[in-house]
């Protein structure tokens, strides 16, 4: 059977408290596991390291929810390094075999779609999105807001490696979406 991608990869989320998925992440989880079954690809990268205060790597979580929906563990690959997105998807490329013309399908959040499929592309995959929807409307403006940071992040190159967000972009920010800093 021919698939239309080389690999799902699912981007990690940081888990709860208890280190159990929050809402967000098992909506990712779905939107991946129906993505397989509808034979997109054959193997889902499932991103995601160990966060300070957690104990679980969300990568691992990741592949036991998605094994409860009927995908064989022979098909995860588990990325159990990365802390945010660039990561997720650097460490995914190295897992493939590199990014250079490499067919995907990242599964994120609905509102990270767009710098999550700038961030595929600027590292080489071709890769298309597929988001899994919020149910909660205040979380997406929120979530929303925060993205676009980022997305200045990507545009300026502030997240290639070894170069960071100049800290007077900080301040702009919170002045623009009016949070306190």
């Amino acid at each position: 059977m021919s698939r239309a991608y080389e690999a799902i990869v699912l981007l990690g989320l940081e888990l709860g408290e208890r280190d159990e998925p929050k809402p967000e992440l098992t909506a990712r989880v779905d939107a991946a596991a129906l993505a397989y079954r509808e034979g997109a690809a054959g193997k889902i990268v499932a991103c995601g390291g160990v966060l300070e205060g957690h104990r679980l790597a969300e990568a691992d979580v990741m592949a036991g929810m998605l094994q409860d929906r009927g995908v064989p563990d022979d098909a995860i690959i588990r990325e159990d390094k990365s802390r945010d997105t660039m990561e997720n998807l650097r460490n995914a490329a190295k897992l493939l075999g590199g990014a250079k013309g490499r067919r995907v399908l990242v599964v994120t959040s609905d509102y990270h779609a767009l710098r999550a499929r700038m961030t595929a592309r600027r590292l080489g995959f071709r890769a298309d999105v597929r988001g899994a929807a919020l149910v909660h409307d205040e979380v997406w403006r929120r979530m929303r807001r925060k993205e676009l940071c980022f997305l200045a992040d990507l545009v300026m190159g502030w997240q290639d490696e070894g170069r960071s967000r100049p800290a007077w972009t900080v301040k702009l920010f919170a002045r623009v979406f009016g949070e306190k800093r």
